[in-house]
């Protein structure tokens, strides 16, 4: 299976993630249910007066993680996908509608979803990261096929470095 393959059935097998954001405070990960509205946009819900929230107001980028750590035959196997990207909320009917994919892939959050106070989380992604194993990585800026840079036991070089304090 190619990594856009391996990345969207991941997508479609697994419902939660891992949400990280930064602020003044540092950084925070939050755990939090989500759906893929299109091959480059997630979308998750939370409440207005969170820290996850003003930390995305601040600064929009942000990332998810989503992996298949509880699925996997075993752990030598495991694979692990970091979307990162930004949060862009859209306008009042992109929301609406992006509720409406949550609400469809959880209906368990009908009632946390039907507040009239819930912000929309949408992560616009820019890039996937899929690490398969410790030591097999793909690094795509979309799900076309032609995107995919792949590195099998070695650091991946297409991946952009962290920043240096």
């Amino acid at each position: 299976m190619n990594a856009a393959a391996a990345i969207r059935q991941l997508l479609a097998d697994a419902s939660l993630g891992v949400l990280a954001t930064a602020g003044p405070a540092g950084p925070l990960t939050s755990l939090m249910a989500f759906a893929v509205e299109s091959p480059s946009s997630l979308v998750m819900a939370t409440l207005p007066d969170t820290r996850k929230w003003r930390n995305m107001l601040a600064d929009p980028r942000i990332s998810l993680l989503v992996d298949d750590r509880e699925t996997a035959l075993d752990r030598g196997s495991v694979r692990a996908l970091t979307l990162a990207g930004r949060h862009e909320p859209g306008t009042e009917a992109q929301r609406q509608a992006g509720f409406d994919v949550l609400g469809r892939r959880h209906p368990h959050l009908a009632g946390l979803l039907a507040r009239p106070e819930i912000a929309l989380i949408r992560l616009q992604v820019t890039s996937y990261l899929l690490l398969t194993g410790p030591t097999d990585a793909a690094y795509l800026t979309s799900l076309d096929e032609a995107s995919a840079t792949e590195a099998a036991g070695q650091d991946s070089g297409p991946i952009p470095p962290a920043p240096r304090r």
